[in-house]
């Protein structure tokens, strides 16, 4: 459904709602006078009080669109108090004068319509200050709701502009935190790349070339924050392709992605700063084999990431570790940003030597993403 046809259908089922208000207005007043008229043993037929409330409230009906453009156009605001207030007694008047005569009118056909002769409203200059006196009610309370119902929907905008300006704001951070990764892992490349051109000019033009493949990828998945873990090992794969080119047989990678997670949503590009993290600290040791396993697990709502390899693990807590260098800090804000506390990113030495790094999310796939914490 368009939002103008949406627009649409609220419109009308909102005068329908206005419509049944002043039905009910109507037999209330009715069932007043009557009751007075019972009271006072008059023997007025009821069918003349019953049209006299029905034109009295549907004429204010009649004029009320007008009556709301007007008051929503001129708002009584204190910084135009002085100007306002007699623009809203002229209204006033021509209201309550537009009111009386359509009464009258709508009155005088009806009598000749149905039979009753002609109709007498007494002397009209009488009629317009005695509908005036009780106009004045109808005027102020439509006033006040206006006033309500403007008050609630400049909110409600405030409201949207303000989760819209907080949306853009993370999203900004976020694609700045995702920027910083790319020249960072650029940097690092190249320089590898450069060591080894003049010794090694056959690893240097294979680690282009997948450093080419790489950046292809990922620049066609740029404007992306979240992707499916299937992608994102996609994206992983190019860059250990760069890896292996550079330390052969000496860097092992065991991916093992549990096949009910290959549709989560995850960061994009947040495996590789993670994986590139247990790289580094596995092959600082000459003449080392690095070993890394990467593993995916569903657990109810939550996926859990888990890389691990057999490096010199942490000198210090975790947390120390997380604030120093560019990629882990980065990891460790971007998952703040999408997924404010239903998120854990967590750091360990394992028993056995080296380090245990555990991403926990909520598990979300494409089709079923609500909405995340900024």
């Amino acid at each position: 459904m368009s939002e103008a046809t949406s627009s649409r259908r609220a419109a009308v089922r909102n005068w329908a709602l206005i419509f049944l208000a002043f039905t009910g207005i109507w037999l209330l007043n009715f069932s007043v006078v009557m009751t007075n008229e019972f009271a006072e043993r008059s023997r007025l037929p009821w069918k003349y009080p019953f049209l006299w409330e029905m034109t009295g409230a549907y004429a204010v009906l009649v004029l009320l669109p007008g009556l709301l453009w007007f008051m929503r156009r001129y708002p009584i605001e204190r910084r135009d108090l002085w100007r306002r207030v007699p623009l809203h007694l002229s209204a006033f008047v021509v209201y309550t004068c537009a009111h009386t005569l359509l009464m009258w009118g709508s009155r005088t056909v009806l009598y000749r319509l149905l039979g009753w002769g002609e109709y007498d409203y007494g002397v009209m200059s009488y009629r317009f200050l005695m509908e005036g006196g009780k106009q004045v009610f109808t005027y102020l309370g439509v006033f006040a709701v206006q006033m309500a119902f403007g008050y609630a929907e400049r909110t409600r905008e405030r409201e949207v502009a303000a989760a819209r300006l907080e949306r853009e704001l993370t999203e900004a951070r976020l694609s700045a935190l995702k920027m910083q990764l790319n020249p960072h892992f650029l940097f690092n490349t190249l320089h590898m790349i450069s060591s080894h051109i003049a010794d090694d000019p056959r690893t240097a033009d294979a680690m282009i070339g997948h450093l080419s493949d790489f950046l292809r990828v990922t620049l066609r998945h740029a404007p992306a924050q979240e992707v499916p873990l299937d992608k994102e090992i996609e994206f992983l794969d190019d860059y250990l392709a760069i890896m292996k080119a550079r330390f052969e047989n000496r860097l092992v990678v065991e991916v093992r992605v549990s096949p009910d997670t290959r549709d989560a949503l995850v960061p994009h590009l947040v495996l590789q700063p993670l994986v590139e993290n247990s790289i580094t600290h596995c092959m600082a040791v000459a003449g080392s084999t690095g070993r890394i396993r990467l593993s995916s697990a569903r657990e109810g709502g939550r996926l859990r990431l888990t890389v691990e390899d057999n490096g010199p693990g942490l000198p210090e807590d975790g947390d120390a570790a997380l604030a120093r260098g560019v990629g882990l800090s980065n990891t460790s804000e971007r998952l703040r940003h999408l997924y404010g506390d239903c998120q854990r990113l967590s750091l360990a030495n394992r028993p056995e030597g080296g380090l245990h790094l555990m991403i926990e999310i909520p598990y979300r796939t494409a089709d079923r993403r609500p909405a995340t914490p900024a």
